[in-house]
């Protein structure tokens, strides 16, 4: 795929998320999660896939760093670019102490997302992330985990005959494994810079 034309096409979706920063003048209000969320979302604080680069991915490895964590596909035509651009502008945010937060994106579509797909498509968007990968059955584990939900729908509107309805949550993950926010659609990148440099995103 033509860079040039993929960045273009992202700028065109993303335009309400573009619109949002330049208001990012003030803090908003702090955000907040469910009550109970760090509880009930992955209390074994683990799970296993396979990565970008054909390795084992196991959370429990990550201790004591940030982690993102977000469904999705690479064909997805709206919520999985917008978010990912608007990442990168957090990331821009976090300054110095972005290379220790990472970005884990798990495909909903393994058939289609292969470890190549994944590595390329989210080397667009310049943030440190990873794509992980595994059988529908192992996929679908870690969905439940994190209570998210994703529905495959037949559709005439797009050249691969079908999208995914899929949960637009981004999940922040503490040094300590544990769900402790959800970041919305909604959530500005400012405040989402502050909340991953409060739960201990720092050098």
């Amino acid at each position: 795929m033509n860079k040039l034309f993929f960045l273009t096409l992202m700028m065109g979706i993303c335009i309400p998320w573009v619109g949002c920063d330049k208001q990012e003048d003030k803090l908003g209000p702090p955000l907040a999660g469910p009550a109970g969320m760090g509880q009930a979302l992955n209390p074994q604080r683990d799970f296993t896939l396979h990565d970008q680069d054909g390795k084992l991915f196991h959370l429990k490895d990550h201790r004591g760093q940030i982690v993102l964590l977000f469904f999705g596909y690479t064909s997805c035509p709206d919520v999985c670019p917008t978010t990912l651009s608007k990442l990168a502008r957090v990331y821009k945010l976090l300054g110095p102490i972005r290379q220790g937060i990472l970005t884990v994106f798990i495909t909903i579509d393994p058939q289609r997302d292969t470890p190549s797909k994944l590595k390329e498509y989210l080397q667009y968007f310049e943030i440190n992330a990873i794509g992980l990968t595994g059988t529908k059955k192992e996929i679908d584990a870690v969905v439940d985990l994190y209570k998210a939900t994703y529905e495959k729908v037949e559709t005439n509107s797009s050249a691969l005959g079908y999208m995914f309805d899929h949960t637009d949550h981004l999940y922040l993950i503490d040094a300590q494994g544990k769900t402790s926010h959800l970041f919305h659609p909604e959530d500005r990148a400012l405040d989402m810079a502050r909340i991953i440099r409060d739960k201990g995103g720092r050098n």
